[in-house]
This record gives structure tokens, sequence and C-alpha cells, in this order.
């Protein structure tokens, strides 16, 4: 970012250099690899030291911005980009190098607003109407807080870990463009004001210590959002990832099992095969196919690891416009 002067309330070096706190987040240890990535020293399942999405992230300098920005703002972090951009994955790697509290909601087309919000246990209140043993209207037994509510009033949250309850939290609000065009819309008053009715029709408020929320929104823009609710929000789009991006978020997920010539193969095939097909590959489907080579014990002098990549990455898909 060079030596503006500018303060960053986020800054993915600094907080991998600090001490992790004691049952903080489900990833502990954190150490930074250069200037803006951040990882976690765990073992992915199947051992060697690969690493899982939410415990390693390759922080650019505008999405560190973005970050920061959404953070001295208050606004929702509206992140755009195909799937397999690794948005879903920058929520979680935030929530655990600022040790917030972390909550995920995954829309779908069912999706109502008040899902974010809080649940009602509908079929509780009817069989406590039946059995002849009603609670009191607005009773904890009938409702089950959301995401946002969680984030709002940690007093809510009854499985967070003790040592993160004085802390902000992190919502993720994952692929809000499979929901109905109301529901993003309907959220804009909550997320601006921090209020929201809720059971009984009480107002639910912010807790006095809760810090404000940092709501991060993905969006593959399969369906289009409203000009209100795109306002509303600090836009990022993740950039389609070069050559040297893919062989730094490579090294950063594979740690030890990083294979460097296989990793060039395949950081070459996907560069030409992104421009030759529609749709390009992902970031995803380069990692995918690199566990995939590495658990069956391929190497770049292996001949089999093009025809992994075909079914992992490239996905032999031919432009649908060149077909008769």
């Amino acid at each position: 970012m060079g030596d503006s002067g500018l303060i960053k309330l986020f800054d993915p070096t600094e907080e991998t250099n600090r001490p992790a706190r004691s049952d903080s987040t489900p990833t502990s240890g954190a150490t930074a690899t250069s200037g803006a990535t951040a990882t976690s020293g765990a073992t992915a399942p199947g051992g060697g030291t690969a690493r899982l999405d939410e415990q390693v992230y390759l922080f650019d300098d505008r999405t560190v911005l973005a970050v920061n920005v959404a953070l001295a703002s208050g606004r929702p972090l509206l992140v755009l980009g195909p799937p397999g951009s690794g948005k879903s994955a920058l929520a979680p790697n935030v929530a655990r190098l600022m040790r917030f509290r972390y909550y995920a909601e995954v829309v779908t087309a069912r999706t109502e607003p008040h899902d974010l919000l809080w649940r009602e246990e509908a079929f509780r209140q009817l069989n406590d109407a039946t059995q002849g043993t009603l609670q009191d209207p607005g009773s904890r037994a009938y409702f089950r807080p959301g995401p946002l509510w969680k984030a709002l009033d940690p007093a809510m949250d009854e499985e967070g870990p003790p040592a993160l309850r004085d802390r902000p939290a992190v919502v993720l609000i994952d692929e809000i463009d499979k929901a109905d065009p109301d529901v993003p819309d309907a959220l804009l008053d909550p997320l601006n004001n921090l209020r929201f009715v809720g059971p009984d029709r009480r107002t639910v408020t912010a807790a006095e210590d809760a810090g404000a929320p940092l709501v991060v929104i993905t969006s593959n823009e399969e369906r289009e959002l409203s000009t209100a609710f795109l306002r509303r929000c600090i836009l990022l789009r993740l950039r389609p990832p070069g050559r040297e991006h893919l062989l730094k978020v490579a090294r950063l997920h594979m740690g030890d099992d990083y294979d460097e010539a296989l990793t060039l193969e395949l950081a070459d095939m996907f560069e030409n095969e992104s421009v030759a097909t529609r749709p390009a590959a992902s970031t995803a489907e380069f990692l995918d196919t690199l566990r995939a080579c590495r658990q069956m014990n391929l190497t770049a002098d292996s001949p089999e690891w093009r025809a992994v990549a075909d079914l992992a990455m490239v996905k032999g898909s031919p432009d649908p416009a060149a077909s008769p």
C-alpha cells in the first residue's frame, strides 16, 4: 500500500504476528509466509501439510483495502466473482486472523430474509400447545437466533468459544444471488441500522458491548442485485487469477506437499485452457487438480497428470459456439 499514512483496521501481516488467544479460533498458531499471505499450520485430511481454504488465504492489496473500507465505514462487503474464485474463503480467514467470532449462512432459493435474523420453531410451539405446555409468547424455546442476531448479541450464541465472547463478529452471507430478489433488499434496514423486529414483534438491537459486525456477502452474479443494495455495499470484484497468483496460492495451500515442477505445468495448462474454453477454470479447480495428483503420487514426469487435469480442471469443455 506504500507509506501513505493509511491506518489499517485489518492487516494480514500484523494479525498473523500476534499471539493466538486460547480457544479463540478453530485454527490457531497462524504464521505469515509473505507480506500479504496468512496461513495456519494445520494438517489436512489425508495427511501432509496441505491446508483447507479456511486456514489460508492470499490477500492482495486490493482485497485488504476493501476489508479495511468495510470495517471503517460499517458497510457490508459485497464480493463478486465466478465460482471457485475464493469469495467464500475470505470471511473465515479475516475472522481467524482478527480473532473475531464467525457465523455463516449459505443462501438458497428458499431462504427468507428472517432466516438470517431468526427462525421460528413453529412445530415445537404447536406441539406444546397440543400438550398444554405452551410457554409465554416470545419464549426462547420457540425461536433460534440467526447469524446476524448472534453477531449483534453474543449472549444469543450459546455454542461460541468463551474466549471470543467479547469480540466483534464476521458474518458470511454466501451466494446472495440465489435468493429471491426481495431478500437482499429486505436486509438493507437491519444491516444499516443494526436492528430488526424479532420474535413477538419486539425490536432487537446490538448489545452495548458488541462491536459492529463485518458482514461479507458473496455473489456469483447469476442474478442481478438492485441498485439500492449495491449502493449500500463496499464492492470487491475478484479478478481472474494470473499465473503468478496461482503459483503463490499453490505454495500456500500445499505446504510440504508442493511440487514445483507439476505446479508450473498445471499453471501453464490453466492459462492456455482458460482462454480456449468456456467457462474458464477456477482457482479451486486448479487446487483440486494439484491435490488429486498428490494423493495419486503423480509428478510432472507422470503421463497421467494431463488426464487428471482434463477431468478436474479443464473438464474437456469445448466452446459451445464451436459446436455444429
